[in-house]
């Protein structure tokens, strides 16, 4: 036997034993489990309109005032009355002020620790002008407020931010009272501003 030979088998055993071993030794396993926490800030978004035009619709009449007066004629030509138009006996056809809901002008979204947001509105500018012509935006409550989809009304109400999502946002309208006995000509009356303003809770 050769020396070539020897070797050869004296091999074959041994690589046999390290593949035995090497295919029934188990993997070694390790897990590690991370918990993750996320502090997420204060957030809040208002969508509003920046500029709004109300026109009104186009308004005449014709009315009856009744019968008509007592008219008494002097040979002169001089005419009196007792009983003819005065501002007093003058049917009030179109009220002093106009009270209206403005739909959807404006809605907010966002995160605060309580899921609510303070929403407030403000008159900075309570008069419209053309010329020496005024109409008055009134405020206070019951005249100018807003109110939300969620059934809540005010001149400051709190409301649910519903999260980042816009699917979400709350939407809401503003009241608007208008007081028109100073108002002297038709078209554009300009310069009048409301103001809203959101907060977290």
């Amino acid at each position: 036997m050769n020396i070539k030979n020897i070797s050869r088998k004296l091999f074959l055993p041994a690589f046999t034993l390290f593949s035995l071993c090497t295919a029934g030794a188990a993997a070694a396993t390790k897990t590690g489990t991370t918990t993750i926490s996320i502090v997420l800030p204060d957030l809040i978004i208002l969508h509003y309109y920046s500029a709004l035009t109300l026109a009104f619709e186009q308004y005449s009449q014709s009315v009856s005032e009744g019968s008509g007066g007592n008219y008494n004629v002097q040979w002169t030509g001089t005419t009196d009355s007792g009983s003819s138009m005065t501002t007093s006996s003058i049917q009030d056809v179109l009220p002093g002020t106009v009270s209206m809901t403005i739909p959807n002008v404006w809605a907010v979204r966002g995160l605060s620790p309580s899921g609510n947001a303070q929403i407030t509105i403000s008159v900075p500018k309570s008069q419209l002008a053309s010329g020496t012509s005024r109409v008055n935006i009134m405020t206070g409550s019951g005249k100018t407020e807003i109110s939300d989809n969620a059934g809540h009304s005010g001149t400051s109400i709190t409301t649910p931010l519903n999260g980042i999502t816009a699917a979400n946002a709350t939407i809401g309208n503003v009241k608007m009272t208008l007081d028109f006995s100073q108002t002297t000509l038709a078209g554009a009356h300009t310069g009048g501003q409301y103001m809203i303003t959101a907060v977290t809770l």
